[in-house]
């Protein structure tokens, strides 16, 4: 239908979680004179026999009496659309699916601290997203199948962000958040237990609680390698502050953590 997304979306600034800004965008997709529309006369199923928007679309796939072959064929629709008419469609199965995405980052992402919650609901939108491109059609139970791979998502980072949350909860009273963790970190780095560049991943996604992937996509590297480095800086720091070797109490420049 040529709708170019980025005539939609550049104006707008996200500054929330992945799941918010995709709402957000999908609901500038379903407004003003060309909205994302799938056609009922051609789906069948009972649906209104003229265009339908996206987002009475979902309304009418949640309804009590949407049957699974209605929701399978409007779902097998959708990807397909993805798959050939670009990142708009995307975002269109995105916010199609909203409700249920929004339910499964509630779940998994109960009781985690903001900076976690984040970098969960950015993974589970790009898993979500990821197998638009790889979901077998022919199968019944599209959406939740997609959901499925959500939650493979989700949990994935969950389990190793709160293991890496585990790794400070653990480090000893000198750490504590009254004793200005900047100054342990700028410490650390004069005494050669973490580099700069580690010291400020972990101030940048730990103090200031900037989600993980968006650092990594700011430098440029995989998320990945930034979860295993931060680990790993994170490990050698409570080590070194047992042992005795870096001290909140010594004066070491502040300056080494300068960007």
């Amino acid at each position: 239908m040529g709708l170019d997304l980025q005539d939609k979306t550049t104006s707008t600034s996200f500054n929330d979680n992945a799941l918010s800004a995709a709402d957000r965008t999908f609901r500038l997709l379903v407004t003003g004179p060309d909205p994302l529309s799938v056609d009922g006369r051609s789906l069948g199923h009972n649906l209104p026999q003229r265009l339908i928007g996206l987002d009475e679309c979902k309304e009418l796939l949640l309804k009590p009496h949407a049957s699974d072959e209605l929701k399978d064929a409007v779902w097998a629709h959708l990807v397909r659309r993805s798959r050939c008419a670009g990142p708009a469609w995307m975002i269109g199965c995105v916010g199609v699916a909203m409700p249920g995405l929004k339910n499964l980052a509630a779940r998994t992402t109960q009781g985690c601290p903001a900076h976690v919650v984040d970098d969960i609901v950015s993974e589970m939108v790009t898993y979500f997203v990821a197998q638009l491109r790889r979901i077998d059609l022919d199968r019944p139970n599209i959406l939740p199948r997609l959901l499925l791979w959500a939650k493979k998502g989700a949990l994935r980072v969950r389990a190793r962000e709160l293991a890496s949350v585990e790794i400070c909860a653990d480090l000893p009273e000198p750490v504590a958040l009254d004793t200005e963790p900047f100054m342990v970190l700028a410490e650390a780095v004069r005494c050669r237990v973490i580099t700069s560049d580690e010291a400020k991943l972990i101030n940048a996604t730990r103090l200031e609680g900037q989600a993980l992937r968006a650092y990594a996509g700011r430098l440029g590297v995989p998320a990945d390698r930034l979860y295993k480095r931060r680990r790993a800086a994170e490990a050698r720091l409570a080590r070194a502050i047992e042992e005795g070797q870096v001290s909140v109490s010594c004066d070491g420049p502040a300056s080494n953590l300068a960007c």
